[in-house]
Parts: C-alpha cells; sequence; structure tokens
C-alpha cells in the first residue's frame, strides 16, 4: 500500500471547504453541503422506526431504500472524488497500483469528519472489509434511542458497496461519465457489490464493521 493517509488527510483538511454565497461548498469537483450529522440521522433513523412501529413488514424496504441513497451518495461524491483535479494533486501521485484507488479514497473519506474508517480486508475484484470505530450513524443512533436490535449505519453500507462498484464492477479510472445511465449499469447489473454491516456499536459492539461482496 503506497498510499500516506496522513498526507492525505493533513492535505485535505487545508481545502477551503467554505460556503458559496448559495450555501455551497465547490470542493472535489462537486457541490458539498455541510450540516448538522444530526440532521440526516434523526430524519432517517425515525422513518425507520415508524415503519417498524406501524408497517414491520415494510421494514426491509424502507433500510433498502436508505441504502440505495447512500450508493447514489458514493457514486457522486466518491466518484466526482477521483475525478477531481484534488484527488489529481493529491492522491495520484501515491498510486502505484490499481488497488491503492481504495486506499486512497478511503483515506479522502477519513479528512471529511464521517468516522475513522479502516480498511481490513481488501481482495480485488472480490471482497472489501471496513471498520469504523466511530460512525456519525451509529453516534446519533446511541445519543438518542435505546440498544438496537439491528445494524443502523445505512449510509455506510452504500458508501462501502460504492467503493467496490465504482472501481471494479465500473472503472472510475477511466473515467467516465457519472450519469444515471452509469449508475444503474454498474449498481443494478448482474454481480455488482452489496455491503452488509455484520456488526454496530447501536448493538452494543465495539465499533461498526462491513463486508462487501459481489451479488450472485
Amino acid at each position: 500500500m503506497a498510499i500516506d493517509e496522513n498526507a492525505v488527510v493533513a492535505a485535505c483538511s487545508h481545502l477551503p471547504l467554505i460556503g458559496n454565497e448559495d450555501g455551497l461548498i465547490p470542493a472535489f469537483g462537486l457541490y458539498l453541503t455541510r450540516h448538522y450529522a444530526d440532521f440526516y440521522n434523526r430524519s432517517s433513523f425515525e422513518a425507520v422506526r415508524q415503519v417498524e412501529q406501524y408497517r414491520p413488514e415494510a421494514i426491509l424496504q424502507t433500510e433498502a431504500g436508505l441504502i440505495e441513497a447512500g450508493m447514489l451518495c458514493a457514486f457522486y461524491t466518491f466518484g466526482g472524488i477521483m475525478l477531481s483535479q484534488e484527488w489529481e494533486a493529491v492522491v495520484t501521485p501515491m498510486i502505484e497500483s490499481d488497488d491503492d484507488w481504495v486506499y486512497g479514497v478511503i483515506a479522502v473519506v477519513n479528512s471529511l469528519g464521517w468516522g475513522k474508517w479502516r480498511l481490513e480486508q481488501l481482495i480485488p475484484g472480490e471482497r472489501l472489509e471496513i471498520s469504523i470505530a466511530n460512525s456519525y450513524e451509529s453516534a446519533g443512533w446511541i445519543g438518542h434511542y435505546p440498544r438496537s436490535q439491528r445494524p443502523r449505519c445505512y449510509l455506510a453500507q452504500g458508501g462501502c458497496a460504492g467503493i467496490m462498484n465504482l472501481l471494479y464492477q465500473g472503472d472510475i479510472r477511466q473515467a467516465p461519465a457519472l450519469n444515471p445511465d452509469y449508475f444503474q449499469e454498474i449498481f443494478h447489473s448482474p454481480g455488482s457489490f452489496r455491503c452488509q454491516e455484520i456488526a454496530c456499536r447501536t448493538m452494543g459492539d465495539d465499533m461498526c464493521r462491513f463486508v462487501t461482496t459481489r451479488t450472485l
């Protein structure tokens, strides 16, 4: 692994992530926004809790929708980051192999305040294991709700799947156009990647753990 994560985090931390007159943050070739993590957390969790209470038969479909939103976020955000001038300037000089793209994007994620992501295992084109010691989704649940019986890091699940789909189902290295058709092609075609959260702090585990593999 050739990526110096500390150097990537330091470089990204000095980017001027300041909103413009429209409240948007132009960075990484994207328009980002900054808002309270709990705004997302409470919106998602309250929706899920309402379904659990009144339509429990629809809970899996509801959670799938939140994970799908996470995959869309990963597609445009992670994809945009890996196509950006900032990536070209900071990360590209460190890349020695195709798999360094995975380490590079995780290093960028660790500069964004989403919790400390750690790559536990990468089998190129097959499997990705990630742990997050302090995911903001689990922190949000723990701060407002009792211990859960199921994992709750929906956006992170979509994010992990997104990394693998962008790099091994599609090929972000070829600078494709990030449009809805390409999203459908690489996220909803046979063999695309899906993530399962196998441990979650909301359930009393020490950290949140994610395994991403290809669908059959």
